[in-house]
């Protein structure tokens, strides 16, 4: 009798492929449809009145057209919607946030496929900005994460939201963590590398019971900045946005500086100044400040500590970024393979930041292959997708 020949497997599965850091695109509806009818007249324009509000704070000198719709001569723009940018902008950037995936969860699928992402972890876009008032900002990111569960639920195995929240009100923001990790399914909430409380950095003691919470919740916290000076940052401090009338320009110098210096000054609160120490089971995600510098930046703080001690902590910030943080990296960055060896490879996220300006659309997938190439089949699997799995726990 003859036997049935073996079906040949193939000895190389497809890498799983997870993007860390895409971000939607908030359509008017997430005002005008999800806000709670008290806050619904206030929060209902263009962008949403956080984000206008916010970036009407931030660069003063703006003109009113400018501040609210960002896109030149139309001031019922949002600042993050179609026309984004200025004529020395590279002209397909100009373009992504027009893309329907943004606010189109099905049209995100497709593009998703096109590219050979399988799953996608989503941060906001108009939501990144801040504004002091706790009781709308409140409001506006509670109408957000109700969007977002729904935007989510089109794909519920691919696509995955991370809330926002009113920090600076310590107990509703532990309130909304707890709503969008218990009712909404979130994987994550995100903070900005920036004081909440007045000026009172991230690792005050009164930011405690938040960083508590979360890591009893086993919520992982993403630390995600943004170029503009509505917080106590990088921009606001060093006068980048001093004389600004046109957000659109001069992005350049203020999010090359602004994004990696206050996601290096979060990460010395997390990992030299004691929250992680006090807070073990916290897990940490740094992002879109890219990663490169992260190996020198730990070498230097453990030299720090060695020499001079701390009141803050006891433990190397090496050992505390390794026991709970992650870096991210944009896949064209060149120190993204000599990262993941030096300090592993699940230590690696990559991020798309799809729809924004800086995306690469397409061709992200094929840039991060190369990036990974170098480094065994097993750590191009944590870093293409494992990692981000484990982090947020999809």
């Amino acid at each position: 009798m003859s036997s049935i020949p073996a079906i040949p497997t193939d000895p190389t599965p497809r890498i799983e492929v997870i993007d860390s850091d895409g971000h939607v695109i908030e359509p008017d509806t997430v005002w005008s449809e999800y806000a709670e009818p008290a806050f619904r007249e206030q929060l209902s324009c263009p962008g949403g009145w956080v984000q206008a509000t916010a970036i009407g704070r931030a660069y003063p000198a703006a003109s009113a057209a400018a501040a609210y719709g960002g896109a030149r001569n139309d001031p019922e723009a949002s600042w993050a919607g179609d026309a984004v940018g200025t004529d020395l902008w590279d002209e397909a950037a100009r373009s992504h946030m027009s893309r329907p995936g943004g606010r189109d969860p099905h049209a995100r699928l497709v593009d998703m496929d096109e590219e050979g992402i399988d799953a996608a972890v989503l941060y906001p876009t108009a939501m990144l900005s801040w504004v002091e008032e706790a009781d709308v900002l409140g409001a506006a990111c509670r109408a957000y994460n109700n969007w977002l569960r729904d935007y989510c639920a089109a794909a519920p195995s691919r696509l995955y939201g991370v809330g926002v929240l009113p920090v600076q009100d310590i107990d509703a923001a532990i309130v909304e963590m707890r709503r969008c990790v218990d009712q909404l399914g979130f994987k994550a909430v995100m903070v900005r590398p920036a004081p909440y409380l007045g000026t009172k950095k991230l690792n005050h003691p009164d930011y405690d019971p938040f960083w508590a919470a979360a890591a009893a919740l086993g919520c992982p916290i993403g630390v995600h900045p943004s170029p503009h000076g509505d917080m106590p940052n990088v921009c606001r401090l060093m006068g980048l946005a001093d004389g600004v009338t046109d957000p659109s320009d001069g992005l350049a110098l203020r999010q090359g500086l602004t994004n990696a210096l206050d996601l290096q000054m979060a990460l010395a609160y997390f990992v030299l100044g004691g929250i992680c120490e006090r807070h073990p089971d916290l897990r940490v995600a740094f992002l879109e400040g890219t990663g490169g510098w992260i190996v020198p930046m730990l070498e230097r703080f453990d030299h720090q500590i060695k020499i001079f001690g701390s009141r803050d902590q006891s433990s190397l910030p090496s050992e505390m970024f390794a026991r709970q943080c992650m870096i991210s990296f944009d896949p064209d960055e060149t120190a993204l393979a000599f990262t993941a060896e030096h300090l592993g490879a699940d230590k690696i996220l990559w991020a798309s930041d799809y729809p924004h300006p800086d995306a690469k659309i397409p061709g992200v997938v094929h840039e991060l292959r190369s990036a990974v190439a170098s480094l065994p089949e097993a750590s191009q699997r944590l870093v293409m997708g494992a990692t981000a799995r484990t982090f947020y726990r999809l």
